[in-house]
């Protein structure tokens, strides 16, 4: 690498590098948080996740019914289903006007008896234990700013991918007997030197994992940059359409899961949605094996007579579908189970070590420089 080429990488990695540290920071911190998501939320609110098991579960429309009764101002906009049948069921409202502001929008019932078991806000600015968890997540990915925070953080997610590949770039050996002396700490060194060291050869060892959760971060919330981009190399299946009239539905929330359930019988029910716009309801099926906890198969079912419209198993589908299906998984580590959410969680917490490792270099360069020009204007 010439020296004028790497002078002003190192430039930019350094100051890209300090521009980005309180954000890379907060998401590597929240993302090894979010990880472990439900188990948090489970310790901190076990009564959102198991209820006393007591007879046959209720019939969905039922719940159904309980939701619109008790929350008028409110429309359901899916029901979510725990891996553990003696989990409650979790439904997610939205207000019925664009200019309401839900006091609730995620309530948890009983499955069994339809008796309400917990309520909150999952956009309130709080840390109590049912809010520390909806509170971290949208800070992670939104920034707290909804649709806009998105974006921001999607963006300065490519920035951050930049800087590592520039760092790895920088790291790398020049000569390949080199990679002992890129790995390890000089012993008895100075704490400038340790600095550097630890720097180098964590950025080296952890750059992939950081990559990959750079990567799919940003592509997860730029969809609509990544899906032309990836459309335009490989199909991605569209959504089906119901030949059904805007509004007009006809089967009920239950006769869509049976629906669902029955053209795919080994996978579990995760998440239900009714799309009166398009006339279908759209049932997430997890299979054994997930690439997410929440499931990865779509089953798309006409809101009219209750046919399969189409199913979609993103590893079934075009690579543009496996590629689009993989980016949660991959993000959360979900995708290899407990010893991909570990792989996730760890890497979060390097940030903050780049960060530090980052402004200590920082600093004793621009004390370094600054002792070489009073040198030279003293000799001048």
């Amino acid at each position: 690498m010439k020296k004028t080429i790497r002078h002003w990488l190192v430039r930019l990695h350094r100051y890209s590098g300090l521009l980005l540290s309180l954000f890379i920071v907060m998401a590597g911190l929240t993302g090894s948080a979010l990880a472990f998501n439900d188990e948090i939320d489970a310790w901190l609110n076990p009564q959102f996740y198991h209820v006393a098991a007591s007879g046959e579960r209720l019939p969905v429309d039922k719940l159904v019914a309980v939701i619109e009764h008790d929350y008028p101002q409110a429309r359901l906009a899916f029901f979510a289903f725990d891996a553990d049948p003696n989990a409650p069921l979790q439904a997610r409202l939205r207000p019925k006007k664009a200019e309401q502001v839900l006091a609730v929008d995620t309530v948890f019932i009983d499955p069994f008896s339809a008796a309400v078991v917990g309520e909150r806000n999952s956009k309130a600015l709080s840390v109590m234990p049912q809010n520390l968890m909806p509170f971290l997540f949208r800070l992670h990915r939104y920034l707290l700013l909804d649709k806009t925070g998105a974006i921001i953080s999607g963006s300065l997610g490519l920035l951050w991918l930049v800087t590592l590949l520039i760092g790895v770039a920088l790291a790398w050996p020049r000569h390949g007997n080199g990679w002992r002396q890129a790995l390890s700490l000089k012993r008895g060194a100075g704490r400038f030197r340790l600095m550097y060291d630890l720097h180098r050869s964590v950025g080296l060892v952890a750059g992939v994992l950081l990559m990959i959760t750079a990567f799919t971060g940003a592509v997860m919330n730029l969809p609509d940059v990544a899906r032309p981009m990836v459309s335009s190399m490989s199909p991605l299946t569209a959504p089906p359409k119901s030949s059904l009239r805007s509004g007009d539905v006809r089967i009920d929330w239950q006769q869509a899961l049976d629906s669902a359930q029955a053209s795919m019988p080994q996978a579990t029910l995760a998440r239900i949605a009714r799309d009166d716009k398009h006339g279908l309801f759209q049932i997430r099926l997890r299979k054994p094996n997930d690439l997410q906890d929440s499931g990865s198969v779509r089953v798309f079912v006409d809101a009219g007579d209750g046919h399969v419209l189409h199913s979609l198993d993103p590893l079934k589908g075009s690579a543009g579908d496996a590629f689009i299906g993989v980016q949660f998984g991959l993000h959360s580590g979900q995708m290899l189970g407990l010893p991909g959410k570990i792989f996730v969680a760890l890497p979060g917490l390097l940030p903050l070590l780049f960060t530090i490792t980052g402004i200590v270099i920082w600093r004793q360069k621009r004390k370094s420089e600054k002792l070489v020009r009073e040198r030279r204007l003293h000799q001048a």
